[in-house]
């Protein structure tokens, strides 16, 4: 493979922060296609490309991607709020509810508990929030009089 002259951000040594597997080290560049990079908390060594490592989506295959959920909070109809503790095996995942009870589910449903309160929290940002500049500074009829009141007795 051909080796071409690196950019300024891509020279050896650089550090980039990825969105889930904490910092790679580029260790080699040899084009835009082909960057060579060390995570530094596992020393796992893989190529990716430039523009995804400049965005951070490098994933580590040394870690499995469940891991990453341990510690998040999921909502069941079932057991209520439950943290994710461990995942065990390839699809059985481990987790306490609030009596530090544990409960053992399988990791297609605990997506699909991730992904529902994902939605249910989407939902309630997107009714809460302005959408314009007329929105944030409507007010309630009763605290327009009441505030008018307010003025016109002022020093009275």
């Amino acid at each position: 493979m051909k080796k071409m002259a690196a950019p300024q951000d891509m020279y050896n040594g650089a550090k980039f922060k990825t969105n889930k597997f904490g910092y790679v080290n580029i260790v080699e560049y040899y084009n835009c296609h082909t960057v060579i990079v060390a995570f530094e908390n596992t020393g796992n060594i893989r190529a990716i490309s430039a523009a995804k490592l400049r965005s951070g989506n490098v994933p580590d295959r040394a870690i499995p991607p469940e891991s990453i959920m341990v510690g998040e909070r999921v909502k069941s109809i079932k057991h209520g709020w439950l943290t994710i503790t461990k995942v065990e095996s390839e699809n059985i995942v481990l987790m306490t509810n609030a009596q530090n009870e544990e409960i053992r589910m399988l990791l297609p449903a605990v997506q699909k508990m991730k992904d529902k309160s994902a939605e249910i929290e989407n939902l309630k940002s997107d009714t809460s929030s302005p959408t314009s500049l007329k929105d944030l500074t409507k007010r309630n009829k009763n605290v327009n009089t009441m505030v008018k009141k307010m003025l016109t007795d002022y020093g009275k």
